[in-house]
């Protein structure tokens, strides 16, 4: 089976040590083969890709050397950090938070499992037998998933046709004649602005 599998780790020494396993692996040229690995960190509720590494295969060449790059580019980008605002606002408690979407693709996954210093290594794999890949990441008491690399893939096709729609969105809005209603907003504001220097000199005095 072709899968994208992930793996999170709470210390980056852990994740470090089965990424160099997963290098080893990937020389060994067995049974599971491994062809792009990424490895993401969550910092200050955002998560970026950190380091990687591929068997040579190009993003603009095969559908699996885009894959981590497509990744990087909708967690990293506008609709990642719109799931790190929601996981924020709205979600609830971290602790709570891997267990609210049991269904969720990688994107919300990555977003709701990840704590702020934690460690997600995503692996492009095809794999005849899980075992090896559970045994490495099971060593370091991984909690680990796996998600179709072609439905992987077709998420990042998706995410990034809602990044462009967003993204006309917002050009489209901000770029709009204000309304009447937006016009009688400045006006209110305009008496705010003033009341506050107002008060800001009489303090002063």
């Amino acid at each position: 089976m072709e899968n994208v599998i992930v793996g999170y780790f709470s210390e980056e020494q852990a994740a470090l040590d089965a990424l160099a396993k997963l290098e080893n692996m990937q020389k060994a040229d067995g049974e599971t083969q491994i062809a792009q690995v990424g490895i993401f960190k969550k910092d200050q509720g955002m998560i970026s890709l950190r380091r990687s590494f591929n068997t040579g295969a190009e993003a603009d060449e095969s559908i699996i050397g885009g894959i981590i790059g497509g990744v990087t580019g909708v967690i990293a980008g506008p609709v990642g950090t719109l799931l790190s605002v929601g996981v924020g606002g709205s979600v609830g408690t971290e602790e709570n938070a891997p267990h609210m979407m049991p269904d969720a693709n990688l994107f919300w996954s990555m977003t709701l499992r990840m704590k702020d210093e934690h460690i997600a290594i995503v692996a492009v794999v095809q794999e005849l037998d899980q075992t090896p890949l559970d045994r490495l990441f099971g060593g370091y008491e991984a909690v680990t998933e796996r998600f179709g690399a072609a439905e992987v893939q077709e998420e990042i096709e998706h995410a990034r046709n809602v990044q462009d729609r967003l993204e006309k969105l917002v050009r489209d809005e901000l770029s709009a004649e204000p309304t009447a209603q937006r016009g009688k907003r400045v006006q209110d504001l305009k008496v705010t602005v003033k009341s506050d220097f107002a008060n800001l000199m009489a303090g002063r005095q």
